[in-house]
């Protein structure tokens, strides 16, 4: 039997390491990047196809532009998406190291008929003689609510799915945030959470934009409140029934 060692990100990686790749990926990135408005950056250009990573998104409007137009943000963001790529390398560095007999694939690109995706870590270990595939899902978050949670499951069972289509079927898989390392429970989320992937193809023929943001709360703290068309239209439609409002 081989054991497997997973412990939560902050235990193993040092802050300060983080600091310094994050400073390292931000210029990479800031070199990649184009400047579309006032601190909006466009990252990296759409594909056309829905994948498992816009279940991270807190907004279905946010999905629908990152489909549509690519990965937009500002300043702050870009710093969130390099931090979060620093995190993801030094974490996949240290399991490496300390798995050394079980086969590790890394950022381990999964494509489909339907969608495309890549899973942080899949690995595979022996247990009685039998090959156990298992897969880890690394969040840079210190606290989930249940929401972000549901989102993030959602995400995982995508690329259960996505590895089943290609003959590898996950046995085991684990959510690890910055100071937690949850198993999760593979058969029951498979059932809750089935129709992942119809989900994914629903959003890519969805016509035009939501008529009203699903929580106008999240709008206030958006860095993608200036092009948004949901948010104008929802802008407009409350000037409209009070005539003594305008929009912003």
């Amino acid at each position: 039997m081989v054991k497997l060692v997973v412990k939560p990100i902050a235990e193993v990686v040092d802050e300060d390491r983080i600091a310094r790749k994050t400073e390292e990926y931000l210029n990479e990135m800031l070199r990649g990047a184009r400047i579309i408005g006032d601190d909006l950056y466009l990252v990296d250009e759409p594909t056309g196809r829905a994948t498992p990573s816009l279940f991270s998104y807190d907004c279905i409007v946010k999905s629908l532009i990152r489909l549509r137009f690519g990965t937009i943000t500002n300043m702050e963001g870009l710093r969130n998406l390099a931090r979060g790529r620093a995190i993801h390398d030094l974490y996949q560095e240290w399991f490496k190291v300390v798995n050394p007999r079980i086969h590790v694939e890394v950022e381990s690109g999964i494509e489909t008929a339907d969608t495309s995706g890549r899973a942080d870590i899949v690995y595979m270990r022996e247990f009685d003689g039998e090959e156990i595939w298992g897969l880890i899902e690394l969040k840079s978050s210190w606290n989930l609510n249940e929401e972000k949670e549901q989102r993030y499951l959602k995400q995982v069972v995508s690329y259960m799915l996505m590895l089943e289509d290609a003959g590898i079927t996950i046995r085991e898989a684990y959510l690890v945030t910055m100071k937690n390392v949850k198993p999760l429970p593979v058969m029951t989320l498979l059932k809750k959470y089935g129709g992942v992937l119809n989900e994914l193809k629903s959003l890519e023929s969805f016509q035009g934009w939501p008529v009203e943001p699903p929580d106008p709360l999240l709008c206030m703290r958006c860095e993608l409140r200036p092009i948004c068309n949901t948010y104008a239209i929802y802008q407009g439609s409350k000037a409209m029934n009070r005539p003594d409002l305008s929009p912003p």
